[in-house]
C-alpha cells in the first residue's frame, strides 16, 4: 500500500486568529509499499502533529493525504484503521487493563461494536506479543509494567489488526538497548517480509542509517527537507537543524557496514604527548 502527502501544512486556530504554519514550507512525499521513512527533528519541530496529520487524528489546514491515490477523507474509519496502525507515545495508562486485553483492543475493526473478542482475537494478541517479545507479560496490568514494556504492548496492539502501514511516535522511547534493537529489527522484517510501509519519529539519527529508506528533516524556520538517506543526513545539514557539530563514521566488519554520527562535544582529548611518544614505539 503506498502513502503519500501532498503539500500539507498546518496551524493552530484560536478563535478568529490563525497562526502562522507550523512548518517553513509545505510537505510533500511518496512512501511505497515495503519502504521506511524517518522523520527527524528537535523537540518542538511538530513531529507528533505531523504524524496526527498523516493519519487524519487532526486535519491538515491546507494538503491532504492519500491512500493509494485515495484522498483520506474517503476512506471510511473503519477501513482506514484496518490499512494503518498507529502507536503514539507510551505513557502510564489510568485503568488497570491486562496486557493482553490492551493488544486484544487492536482487533476493533474486525469486531463488532456489540461483540466480545473471539478465540481467534486472543490467538492473534498472542502472536503479537510473541512478535515484540513480551508473552510472559499477557497477564500483568499495564499499570504494573515498565514504560518501554508498556510501549511495546502498544506496538503489538496495532500489529494484530494486519497493518499494511505502519506510523510509530518515537517507538523506542524508554526502552533499554535490547528492546530499541528488537523494535528495530521487527520493523525492518514487517516492511521487507510483509511489504509493510512505515513511518517513524525517532530522536536517534544512528536508527535512520540502519532502518530507514528515506528521511524528512524539519526544524522551526527551515524548510522541509525529504530524501536517501545518505543525501539528507550530511554533516552539515545536521548542524543547520540540531545546531550541534556531529561527525559521520562509517565502520565496516567482513561483509556488514555500519554508519553512526556522533557529537563532538563528547569526543576525549587526546594526549599529545602521549601520541608523539607512541608514535616511536
Amino acid at each position: 500500500m503506498k502513502i503519500e502527502v501532498r503539500e500539507g501544512n498546518f496551524c493552530y486556530a484560536k478563535k478568529k486568529e490563525v497562526k502562522p504554519f507550523i512548518y517553513e514550507s509545505n510537505i510533500s512525499f511518496t512512501l511505497e509499499p515495503g519502504k521506511i521513512m524517518a522523520i527527524l527533528g528537535p523537540n518542538g519541530a511538530g513531529k507528533t502533529t505531523l504524524l496526527k496529520c498523516i493519519t487524519g487524528l487532526q486535519d491538515w489546514r491546507v494538503g491532504e493525504t492519500l491512500i493509494d491515490d485515495v484522498p483520506l477523507a474517503k476512506v471510511s474509519q473503519k477501513e482506514l484503521w484496518k490499512k494503518i496502525g498507529y502507536v503514539p507515545q507510551a505513557h502510564k495508562m489510568v485503568f488497570g487493563f491486562s496486557i493482553e486485553d490492551l493488544v486484544v483492543m487492536g482487533r476493533a475493526p474486525y469486531i463488532g461494536s456489540l461483540s466480545k473478542p473471539r478465540k481467534e482475537d486472543y490467538e492473534k494478541a498472542h502472536e503479537a506479543l510473541n512478535e515484540v517479545g513480551i508473552m510472559h507479560l499477557a497477564k500483568k496490568s499495564c499499570n504494573e509494567v515498565s514504560g518501554g514494556e508498556l510501549q511495546l504492548a502498544l506496538i503489538a496492539r496495532t500489529l494484530v489488526s494486519n497493518p499494511e502501514i505502519l506510523i510509530l511516535d518515537e517507538p523506542e522511547s524508554h526502552l533499554d538497548v535490547q528492546k530499541q534493537v528488537v523494535i528495530l529489527e521487527t520493523l525492518k522484517r514487517l516492511a521487507k517480509e510483509h511489504r509493510i510501509s512505515c513511518i517513524i519519529n525517532t530522536h536517534y539519527p544512528n536508527h535512520a542509517f540502519y532502518l530507514a529508506d528515506q528521511v524528512l528533516m524539519i526544524a522551526k524556520e527551515k524548510k522541509a527537507v525529504i530524501g536517501a538517506v545518505h543525501e539528507v543526513m550530511t554533516e552539515s545539514r545536521m548542524k543547520e537543524y540540531f545546531n550541534i557539530d556531529l561527525r559521520k563514521l562509517i565502520f565496516e566488519e567482513e561483509d556488514l557496514l555500519f554508519e553512526t554520527m556522533v557529537p563532538l562535544a563528547l569526543a576525549a582529548k587526546r594526549d599529545i604527548s602521549e601520541c608523539r611518544f607512541n608514535s616511536f614505539e
